[in-house]
């Protein structure tokens, strides 16, 4: 039950540290719904504003995995990178296990199961006014540093607000691109 290579000091908050959440634009939570609305809910706009603001019936076979809550598959650049990195964030300040753990079991040597058990222990760690942060929290793209088609870097000072325990335990992620979508790795 170890996090590669976050080290032990981080064990407990390394999810928390790793800066990604189910929404439904990046930054707010609900939950999953269809990415293709029926016609009893298809919005009164035209065409063009319609197929902008909501994926394509195709996007609709995307897995779950792939797809974020706004729907639509996540976009395979450093911004895509970014909104997920935001997802996470928002997730963890929803304390929505299933987002956090999709965008983070990467980085943990047992997976997703090692993940779903120790993140309620962060869950618990966060004051108020850290879940007030991590719900607003925004990557700034510009300092995203693209390391090849499937590697995105975020340093530290790319997140912001930031929470008390990432101001005093700046760390780097990394996110890679994995089964059609971004998770984090590092």
């Amino acid at each position: 039950m170890t996090i590669r290579p976050l080290g032990a000091a981080c064990a407990a908050a390394a999810l928390f540290l790793i800066a990604g959440c189910e929404e439904q634009t990046p930054g707010t939570a609900s939950p999953q719904t269809s990415a293709v609305p029926s016609t009893s809910e298809a919005p009164a706009t035209s065409t063009t504003q319609a197929s902008a603001s909501r994926p394509s019936a195709t996007a609709a076979t995307v897995s779950e995995a792939t797809t974020p809550a706004a729907g639509g598959a996540v976009a395979h650049t450093p911004d895509g990178a970014a909104s997920v990195m935001e997802e996470y964030h928002h997730a963890l300040g929803d304390k929505d296990l299933e987002t956090v753990c999709r965008i983070t079991g990467p980085a943990f040597d047992g997976g997703m199961k090692e993940c779903r058990q120790l993140t309620p222990m962060q869950f618990g760690m966060l004051s108020a006014d850290d879940v007030k942060k991590l719900k607003a929290t925004r990557v700034d793209r510009a300092k995203l540093q693209s390391k090849g088609a499937d590697k995105v870097v975020v340093p530290p000072g790319a997140i912001a607000p930031q929470i008390a325990m990432m101001a005093a335990q700046p760390k780097t992620f990394t996110m890679a691109w994995r089964g059609g979508t971004w998770v984090i790795v590092d």
